[in-house]
């Protein structure tokens, strides 16, 4: 897959959300919450969730510009005249006036134009709004140059995402169908991101359409800022509403981190619901982590009543911030799982964040530790770390308990 330099990147952020706005103020599903209301009110052209899966996605007669007022002999002149203003607002105010009256078949050359130019990394938000009109005017001719010229892997993005916030379902077949090079295929990843912008919940259905593999994984990533615009209830909603239980299951990994941010309370319970054994302990280790930063307690005794297997994977995060926070609470809290496995990266969690206030404390930890490989691995880094911190007091400490020291943690240490 080929990159953008991330300075073009970054600004073809810009016109790709105004683009793309204006794009979904006129398509706006009403499986949003946002398009519900609006969909209610007389006269309402909001289109439905069936309607913008079916709709044609070739170009009206009333988006072909008559207006041949750009000319080839002057159109060079008035885009590099566009492109060396010093301010972004007045660029992009004269470039949509530009595009608006440019004819469609002029486009192919406007945009080669612009992709050649030598201010082309430096105007790359133009240069996106460029292919973002291209796109909503004539998308099959967009995709069509830009395969044949060797696109760039935000190119196929954007191009696919302009198209399918018009007419979801040709972009989505369309992208589907095409080749691209590396392990994910960037048109279809663009045409999920159109999708979801007009309506989340249809971008749901499509990516129920979708094989397993990266390109999946990715949608599932890119589609998460527009489900979760919504709020808490939509998003875990959304997330049930997915029939596939692996690709729920994958979502609600996925979506973990963003939840417990949005309402940690809320997420918990969420967690605990969760069926499948695997995505439970994941999910609930994202919630711990989450939640043990805001409320320490809460979380605490949240996770007090998780099963077994999420229990343990839950206090793994939540260590960290509980050492932080208390030491000494964090220590004892340890006494509660005895000598069980299962706690083994709880417990050297704890070791590893009390060691700099007690390092001889946190050896007592590591040596609590079942595993004898991570035990030993513990106490070498430690030890390491604190004989440059303070040499005499960890060559003491050492010295006074070598008897349960690994031997080669003796012999680097001791025996230099």
């Amino acid at each position: 897959m080929k990159n953008l330099p991330p300075k073009v990147w970054s600004a073809a952020a810009i016109p790709l959300a105004l683009v793309v706005g204006i794009v979904v103020g006129r398509s706006s599903s009403s499986d949003s919450p946002s398009s519900k209301e609006s969909a209610g009110n007389a006269g309402s052209n909001v289109p439905t969730r069936s309607e913008m899966a079916g709709r044609d996605g070739s170009s009206s007669s009333s988006r072909e510009r008559g207006d041949r007022s750009v000319s080839s002999h002057n159109r060079s002149q008035q885009l590099t005249a566009i492109l060396e203003s010093s301010s972004r607002l007045d660029r992009t105010q004269r470039l949509l006036s530009f595009l608006d009256r440019l004819p469609t078949d002029q486009f192919a050359s406007v945009y080669e134009e612009m992709a050649n130019s030598p201010m082309s990394d430096i105007r790359g938000s133009e240069r996106s709004l460029i292919l973002q009109a291209w796109a909503e005017r004539d998308p099959m001719a967009t995709v069509g140059y830009l395969q044949e010229n060797g696109a760039e892997d935000w190119e196929r993005e954007t191009s696919l995402s302009t198209w399918a916030a018009i007419d979801p379902a040709g972009a989505f077949a369309w992208a589907t169908a095409a080749e691209d090079e590396g392990n994910v295929n960037n048109w279809v990843l663009g045409s999920m991101r159109g999708i979801a912008a007009a309506s989340p919940e249809l971008a749901r259905d499509f990516l129920s359409q979708m094989e397993n593999g990266e390109t999946r994984e990715r949608s599932i990533r890119s589609l998460e800022p527009y489900v979760l615009q919504y709020g808490y209830d939509y998003a875990e909603n959304w997330i049930s509403g997915i029939s596939e239980e692996g690709l729920q299951n994958r979502t609600s990994r996925r979506f973990a981190d963003e939840l417990a941010e949005i309402d940690p309370a809320r997420a918990a319970q969420w967690a605990a619901s969760i069926q499948d054994a695997g995505t439970r302990r994941e999910v609930a280790e994202d919630v711990a982590d989450e939640w043990a930063k805001r409320d320490l307690n809460s979380a605490k005794d949240w996770v007090a009543t998780l099963p077994e297997d999420a229990r343990a994977q839950a206090s793994e995060e939540m260590a960290r911030h509980y050492a932080r926070q208390d030491p000494q609470g964090a220590t004892a809290w340890l006494q509660e799982f005895g000598d069980n496995p299962a706690y083994d990266d709880t417990r050297r969690n704890v070791a590893r964040e009390t060691y700099r206030e007690n390092p001889a404390g946190s050896m007592e930890i590591v040596a609590s530790i079942t595993d004898e490989r991570d035990r030993n691995r513990s106490y070498d880094r430690i030890l390491q770390d604190w004989m440059r911190r303070d040499a005499d007091s960890a060559r003491s400490w050492a010295i006074a308990n070598q008897a349960s020291l690994p031997e080669h943690v003796i012999k680097r240490h001791l025996r230099q």
